[in-house]
């Protein structure tokens, strides 16, 4: 297993050195969380969310030389980046009006727009492979009245043409979209507050559970193939990434740090890396985190990661 260190917290100086562990909880003194790394379709780049000037940005950094921009700042939080297919815009979840809204700017951070502009928490944005849509979490009310819920809803790239896509009494946030666009993996919080990550078609059926076990599991990416996911599961004790056939079958761990939890995993184009962030928690109060951007090497499909 090999891991290359993005981000090195202390002084936020972009990296790309191999530690064989991730850096001594000790260690993390600034307690910056650099969080939900994002490849950019030609893979050169990663957007990702820090609080790094002391309240959350976006950032792209190049991974090979660690040079990084801050393309968002404004007041409230901006953060979960997702790049467009084209690579030409990066669609972001931004407190900056009071309340969580799905924005989208240009790749260079010019000209952020509100497309999602209504009353309810809206979050979580990804594109369609197409790039017409894009599929996002909201706690939007049912249509026909009833407590707000967090459902999956898909919109066009512009905010119009608003449409539902699961309205079931769980939870489902996180959407995840296949290569070819026609399965859609999301976290599902069940009744029980059970974690599991589900596959389901376009139109919001049920297709597959594929982490099936009690506990957390979350934050699912497909491979550019489609034939696996990755995701996050605490069922080694601590929070963990994990490789799954698309269809639940042939788990495997692929992190193993008691110390951290890792989350929020994203492929690359090529299919050879995965980055994802890596938490400390700090017990003192007020409660504090902290989280740098790692990458790992993955496997072809069929392999065990190396």
């Amino acid at each position: 297993m090999h891991r290359a260190r993005l981000a090195l917290l202390p002084l936020l100086a972009l990296a790309t050195a191999a530690p064989a562990r991730a850096q001594d909880p000790a260690t993390l003194v600034s307690r910056v969380t650099n969080a939900y790394p994002a490849f950019s379709p030609d893979g050169a780049k990663i957007a990702y969310m820090s609080n790094a000037d002391g309240d959350f940005d976006i950032y792209v950094v190049l991974p090979d030389s660690g040079v990084r921009r801050k393309l968002t700042d404004a007041p409230g939080q901006d953060g979960q980046p997702a790049w467009s297919p084209d690579g030409a815009r990066i669609a972001f979840r931004s407190m900056r009006d009071g309340n969580s809204q799905i924005y989208v700017m240009g790749a260079d951070g010019s000209n952020p727009v509100n497309l999602s502009r209504n009353e309810f928490v809206d979050e979580h944005p990804v594109w369609m492979p197409d790039g017409e849509r894009i599929v996002f979490a909201s706690e939007r009310p049912p249509s026909g009245g009833g407590e707000p819920n967090y459902d999956l809803f898909s919109m066009a790239a512009d905010g119009s043409d608003v449409r539902r896509i699961t309205a079931t009494p769980e939870v489902e946030t996180y959407p995840a979209l296949s290569p070819d666009g026609s399965r859609i993996a999301c976290r599902r919080i069940l009744a029980s507050g059970d974690w599991e990550v589900m596959v389901l078609d376009r139109q919001g059926r049920d297709v597959a559970n594929v982490s099936n076990h009690e506990g957390l599991d979350g934050w699912p990416a497909w491979s550019p193939d489609g034939a696996r996911l990755v995701f996050a599961s605490e069922r080694g004790g601590s929070s963990d990434l994990w490789i799954v056939d698309a269809d639940g079958t042939n788990p495997t761990q692929l992190t193993r740090d008691p110390a951290r939890d890792e989350r929020q995993p994203w492929w690359s184009p090529d299919g050879t890396r995965i980055a994802y962030a890596t938490y400390v928690w700090f017990p003192e109060e007020p409660f504090y985190e902290a989280s740098e951007i790692l990458e790992i090497e993955v496997a072809g499909a069929g392999e065990p990661p190396r």
